[in-house]
């Protein structure tokens, strides 16, 4: 694995791990992703985002900016990640949440950090199928993060709180050292821990 460590000087708390899974891990997790249900566009949980995700352990809604159920353990298909995350100390306790998105090419995600009194210390970001740029904004600073193919980026400290992040929409993007990236459909794997949330169940028999 390749620690990208330049990256800390300019958005503290942000590693790039590049080559963090094969090309043989990667067509497998696709496949296992293509085999589940999709929900956005109008299918639910969370009918009203316009592109597709899917999520494990815990169900959160962006509608009501909180988690809403309790699905139990990660997929199986996701244990080698686990695995290789904890292995590496990426993050202080196991992930018990799992949010796949899916971003075809001209899609993108807002400028934003994930809620800090919900998800933990932690949020971990796994790239597949096509390169993108991440840009984290802090007050009048913008750092343009070039996120391979199977590369994991991981947010703690300043980068997980005091930056927002976002995707922008670009069917093509330059990276700051000049290079050309021309964004095809990819698949993100989200990892984090939830540290707080509401069982609606329980409170609503």
């Amino acid at each position: 694995m390749i620690f990208n460590k330049d990256y800390k000087s300019q958005v503290p708390g942000l590693i790039l791990i590049e080559d963090f899974i094969t090309e043989q891990e990667e067509a497998c997790l696709v496949s296992y992703t293509e085999q589940g249900t999709w929900s956005g566009l109008g299918i639910g949980p969370n009918p009203e985002l316009k592109r597709r995700t899917q999520q494990y352990g815990h169900l959160f809604s962006y509608r009501y900016r909180k988690v809403m159920e309790e699905y139990g353990p990660l997929p199986d298909f996701a244990t080698l990640l686990v695995d290789r995350i904890m292995e590496n100390q990426l993050m202080p306790n196991t992930p018990n949440h799992l949010l796949i998105n899916e971003y075809n090419a001209g899609q993108g995600i807002m400028p934003h950090t994930d809620a800090p009194a919900l998800f933990g210390p932690s949020i971990l970001s796994l790239s597949l199928l096509s390169d993108c740029i991440m840009q984290f904004t802090c007050q009048d600073q913008a750092v343009d993060i070039v996120l391979p193919r199977r590369s994991i980026v991981v947010l703690t400290g300043d980068a997980r709180y005091k930056y927002k992040h976002c995707i922008s929409k670009d069917l093509i993007e330059t990276t700051p050292s000049g290079m050309t990236i021309h964004r095809d459909r990819r698949i993100s794997f989200t990892f984090r821990e939830i540290v707080s949330w509401e069982d609606t169940k329980k409170c609503n028999p």
